[in-house]
């Protein structure tokens, strides 16, 4: 049952209610409804950002505009920027949109789309005022979260040229300020479906959950901003997921990790994690230009409880929806961006996957249009990783909203007029959505809804109807609850088969990672034996060369044994050359070992002047050190001392407050205790004045009264005595603090003059140690001046004596090498000389054989 349908019904009467009851009770074994499916074309919005800070201050032509909206009709009319209307258009204020009197029939193309949204600073054809983020969210974002919440899969993409506003339209100006005034339609979509969310739980029927995923398209391969990357591998490393395809849950992403989301802080914090690694970079058209389509998916599942007539608790599988929030990367020309290397190859991509997306949108609009005689009967979705995720979204089970972004600036006619084209052909595509429930559940709460309208239709009926529905509504309970108990067993079969699929996938996984380990394994040992075999082929040419190099040392010894007789004629010369070299070498030697003895002693009287330096530089850094630290008790002293003269102020000025009240007080009781003497003054005239006047007549009555006024008397004398006591102690107390307030002046005024005589002490060693102070700064500055000295003509010395020490080593790898050469002339002479011997040897005896022989021929 349609959520229309049940808006629309009537109040029964209590026959129709019968009838339809028994038509129900009777039908409730009957086949699943049909699913709830809605037939709709792509609602398209346009919306023109206000002129960039580039466009402000380049030439007056970027500040031309070359469009004007009407948001009332939803038109959008184009002014080519080569026409007459074009360089009236800014006529008036800069950026206005063009005048009615400016204005022409036919004067450019005008385009019709669902809603427009004119952002420029200036009113727009209406008259209205620039539309704002908030009122972008309330005609795009609102009709999306309904139909999330109905169970349709829905989706929202901005297109447009880069620098056009898309992610400000669709993110808003600052990722961490979401939420704010600035927000754009992602973040107030995910605040309101949270909101919803809130008070359809709080009804108590249902609960909903909320997962979010991210990635991004980048160079056609797709990338999961959220996936975990590797312990220990690089800040860029990619997390790549593949796109497939199911017969019933459509197009998915394998691998893409979807994470539980249940406030906007989580999803900020979500998004700034996939921000971090997503790809952007600076052009000439946009400072923060998107190299990469983004996709932000949303998705939401109900699960509604159900409390059986013994209490127990039934949850069952509600709707559930898709939402697909899509930032595309601008369209740019690379003439107008200027990129190169990197960025050009990202450009060519991007434009690719955008041009493949303009042809499915023609494909799929023609295909609305003209039915089985379009040109295309399939649309091309898989010439693109993009088209293939918004398969489902572009003509499939999906309510889909686009909102083409444009610039208002003349300079961008041309990709300003190609975006609406695509927008207004985009318009075409009719999407054919259906409710994401399980047709059980949807009869559990059609049940539900049923026994609803049976509860209120028994409030107020007769005992008998009322007593027929009871039992109607008996057995759709039972109904209900049955269908719902087996609704959560084939929940539980449905996980528990989801579990072993994901096991069986994981499984898969590991099995292929093996796999394609022993492969690299085989391919390993197969280098290995092709690296044996050229060992192999490399050591027989290692042979063959030894044993040609042999040969050839062979003939090279022969030569040299051949040369050995002319050796021979040179080696006394040799020799003596050698031994004369030698004697120069060594009287060489023997100079230069004076010079080092000398620079070494040189040396050591530079090492003692440093150390001498170094003591003077310790003994002023301790004096230093010492002026410091007495400048440190000195200020201590200083503020013990204020503080003592400020304590002794105090005491003295509590101790004057303390004399002022006493005199006070004495005032007080010598007024008191001269009153009392006048009171008894008064009671004493007063008795005489009695005694005159009654002493005849009341004689018994006045003697009454004479002794109670001299009681009387007597205590009023013994006060007043009590109170001059009081005021004699009060008198002597006071005596004593004036003398201990002298005493107390007095040794304040000793202490303060001590305190004077320590201060100027204090200042007078303190300019005694600034005259040491600047005395010592004095001798550290002819210290280093002398310092410097000692290390520039250590410096010379140090030049002087490595140079000595080149030369000698020069001179000792000379006198080696002679020695060298003189031990192999040496060697060379003796092996000549046993030649010499042995041909000498050999020369006698062919002299014996030689005379023996003319001794034996006769003359």
């Amino acid at each position: 049952m349609s959520l229309s349908t049940r808006s629309s019904r009537r109040a029964p009467s209590h026959h129709e209610m019968r009838s339809s009851t028994l038509s129900t009770t009777r039908s409730s074994s009957a086949a699943v409804p049909p699913l709830v499916t809605s037939s709709d074309s792509v609602k398209v919005s346009v919306r023109a950002r206000p002129f960039s800070l580039r466009e402000r201050t380049s030439d007056s032509a970027s500040l031309r505009c070359c469009l004007r909206m009407d948001t009332a009709s939803g038109t959008v009319r184009l002014f080519p920027s080569t026409s007459s209307t074009a360089s009236s258009l800014a006529g008036g204020e800069s950026g206005a949109p063009p005048s009615r009197a400016a204005l022409q029939p036919n004067s450019g193309p005008v385009f019709q789309f669902d809603h427009v949204f004119w952002s420029v600073e200036s009113p727009d054809a209406c008259g209205a005022s620039p539309a704002t983020q908030a009122d972008v969210f309330q005609t795009i974002g609102q009709p999306l979260v309904q139909h999330a919440f109905d169970g349709f899969n829905s989706c929202l993409f901005a297109y447009g040229q880069t620098g056009s506003g898309k992610t400000y339209t669709m993110m808003g100006a600052d990722v961490s300020a979401l939420g704010g005034e600035g927000s754009g339609v992602t973040p107030r979509i995910c605040l309101e479906i949270f909101a919803r969310k809130a008070r359809v739980e709080a009804e108590g029927h249902s609960r909903w959950s909320v997962e979010l995923g991210y990635v991004e398209v980048y160079n056609e391969r797709v990338s999961d901003l959220l996936g975990k990357r590797k312990k220990g591998g690089k800040g860029g490393e990619e997390v790549y997921v593949d796109v497939r395809e199911h017969p019933s849950r459509g197009v998915f992403l394998e691998g893409q990790r979807l994470v539980e989301v249940g406030c906007l802080d989580d999803v900020v914090r979500l998004i700034e994690l996939g921000n971090g690694v997503r790809h952007t970079a600076a052009t000439k058209m946009n400072d923060r230009s998107s190299r990469s389509h983004a996709i932000i998916m949303l998705l939401l599942r109900e699960e509604r409880t159900m409390t059986t007539k013994g209490g127990e608790t039934i949850r069952t599988a509600g709707k559930s929806s898709r939402m697909n929030l899509v930032d595309l990367a601008g369209s740019e020309r690379v003439a107008q961006s200027q990129v190169e290397g990197q960025q050009f190859k990202e450009a060519t991509h991007i434009n690719l996957s955008l041009t493949t997306l303009g042809r499915v949108i023609d494909v799929l609009a023609d295909m609305a249009k003209k039915g089985a005689k379009a040109q295309y009967s399939v649309a091309p979705f898989r010439d693109s990783k993009l088209t293939f995720i918004l398969k489902d979204s572009l003509g499939g089970n999906s309510k889909t909203f686009m909102i083409a972004t444009v610039s208002p600036s003349a300079l961008n006619y041309e990709e300003t007029l190609s975006t609406l084209r695509y927008a207004s052909r985009a318009r075409d595509i009719v999407n054919v959505a259906q409710v994401n429930e399980d047709p059980r559940a949807r009869r559990i709460r059609e049940l539900e809804e049923q026994m609803a309208d049976m509860r209120r239709t028994m409030a107020g009926g007769d005992p008998a109807y009322v007593c027929e529905l009871e039992e109607k509504l008996a057995l759709l309970e039972a109904e209900a609850q049955k269908r719902a108990a087996d609704l959560q067993a084939l929940e539980r079969e449905r996980e528990h088969s989801q579990v072993q699929e994901r096991l069986l996938r994981a499984t898969e996984a590991e099995k292929s990672e093996l796999e394609s380990r022993a492969a690299a394994l085989q391919q390993e040992m197969s280098a290995t034996r092709r690296q044996a075999d050229e060992m192999q082929a490399l050591n027989l040419r290692l042979k063959e060369d030894q044993a040609r190099k042999e040969r050839e040392l062979m003939e090279e010894m022969e030569k040299k044994d051949e040369a050995v007789a002319e050796q021979h004629r040179l080696v006394a010369e040799k020799e003596r050359m050698l031994l004369q070299t030698v004697s120069e070498l060594e009287k060489e030697r023997r100079s230069h070992e004076n010079v080092m003895a000398s620079l070494q002693a040189h040396q050591q009287r530079l090492m003692e002047a440093l150390e001498d330096k170094e003591q003077s530089n310790a003994q002023r850094r301790a004096l230093t050190m010492e002026k410091e630290q007495l400048q440190i008790e000195w200020q201590q002293q200083q503020q013990q001392q204020s503080s003592y003269i400020e304590r002794l102020i105090d005491q003295l000025k509590h101790a004057e407050q303390q004399f002022a009240c006493r005199e006070r007080i004495h005032a007080l009781l010598t007024e008191e205790s001269e009153c009392r003497y006048w009171i008894l003054d008064d009671h004493a005239q007063m008795l005489n004045s009695l005694q005159h006047r009654h002493a005849d007549e009341r004689h018994t009555y006045n003697e009454g009264l004479i002794h109670n006024l001299q009681k009387s008397v007597t205590a009023a004398e013994r006060r007043a005595l009590m109170a001059e006591v009081a005021n004699t102690e009060l008198t002597q107390k006071l005596d004593e603090m004036s003398r201990y307030h002298q005493l107390s002046q007095s040794e304040l005024r000793a202490q303060i003059s001590d305190l004077n005589a320590l201060q100027t002490t204090l200042d007078h060693e303190q300019k005694q140690l600034e005259g040491e102070h600047a005395e010592l700064g004095k001798a550290h500055k002819q210290l280093e001046r002398a310092h410097a000295k000692l290390e520039k003509t250590h410096a010379a010395l140090t030049e002087a004596n490595a140079a000595a020490e080149l030369e000698l080593a020069e001179w000792k790898a000379r006198a080696t090498s002679g020695d060298t050469e003189r031990c192999e002339l040496s060697e060379r002479l003796a092996r000549l000389e046993g030649e010499h011997a042995e041909l000498g040897k050999a020369h006698k005896q062919l002299e014996g054989e030689h005379a023996e022989l003319g001794r034996r021929t006769p003359h």
